[in-house]
């Protein structure tokens, strides 16, 4: 990253971005005491488990279609595999059920995070992932990252700036079986892009002498976490795991926007302010 370029980050990092005193919200759910507990909670500890959020219905709706989007049935939708994980993701996963766009446009979760951000969020990443069971060690193995650690199955924290992150599980997800895990309170202080990765980055030896424990997430298909991506996080990957499903939506003030494909009628049926999630110049766009 040049210098001006680095400039320019601290800049919409610092000043951009921040949060807004004055900023008036767009999401007004009804509960607005549930919504401002909901937030005080992530600026304590950095994450919530909101309960199963989604429809059960809607879940197992989605995981039928990423059945047929993995082999190879749903020509619009795009699939691979990372060699190193054995995770399986999805390069325009709103293509693949009308109801993701639902599950990343709900009320409550909308207000949360702009509350939480106080700026106009947008909706910036999406990510679907198949997660197979596997061991760090093989994980280790395959990825030969066992000193620093550069998969999502690792200790780390984002690089996005501010940012907060809806993680749904499609999948029931019990104790032996692969979870979300992050340690409370670690978000403080890292609201900015990091030049270097392996800034971003911590072996398990580093965690444990943090002497934090860490809090671990399990629960049943539709379980909604909303979390500070600046937490030090991982996908703690299990031998006994069964197949885990979950989509993942990634919310900014306004930086590291991706191009999302979404089929436009869907688009037109989400309300004004709900369709704004989407706007924003994005990566990739013109």
């Amino acid at each position: 990253m040049g210098l001006a370029s680095r400039v320019l980050t601290v800049i919409e990092d610092r000043l951009l971005t921040a949060p807004n005193p004055f900023f008036s919200p767009a999401f007004r759910p009804a509960d607005q005491k549930s919504v401002e507990d909901a937030t005080a909670r992530i600026h304590q500890v950095g994450g919530i488990d909101a309960g199963p959020l989604a429809p059960r219905e809607a879940c197992a709706a989605i995981c039928a279609q990423l059945d047929l989007a993995h082999a190879g049935e749903l020509p619009a939708v795009r699939t691979s595999v990372n060699p190193r994980t054995g995770i399986a993701q999805v390069a325009n996963p709103l293509r693949v059920h009308p109801a993701l766009l639902e599950l990343a446009a709900q009320p409550f979760v909308l207000a949360v995070i702009e509350n939480y951000l106080r700026r106009r969020i947008y909706l910036a990443d999406v990510d679907i992932r198949r997660v197979p069971p596997m061991g760090m060690a093989e994980v280790d193995r395959r990825a030969r990252a066992a000193a620093v650690g550069y998969t999502s199955s690792h200790w780390h924290r984002d690089i996005r700036g501010r940012q907060v992150k809806v993680m749904v599980y499609l999948t029931d997800v019990a104790e032996g079986d692969s979870n979300f895990a992050y340690l409370a309170g670690s978000h403080r202080g890292f609201q900015h892009r990091s030049q270097h990765i392996e800034r971003s980055r911590f072996t398990d030896a580093h965690v444990e002498s943090l002497g934090v424990a860490p809090v671990e997430c399990y629960g049943a298909a539709g379980t909604t976490l909303i979390f500070d991506t600046n937490c030090i996080h991982r996908l703690r990957r299990k031998p006994t795991a069964r197949v885990r499903d979950t989509v993942t939506f990634y919310y900014t003030p306004g930086q590291e926007l991706r191009v999302l494909e979404v089929e436009p009628g869907t688009v037109q049926r989400l309300p004004e302010h709900t369709r704004a999630l989407l706007g924003g110049k994005r990566r990739g766009s013109n």
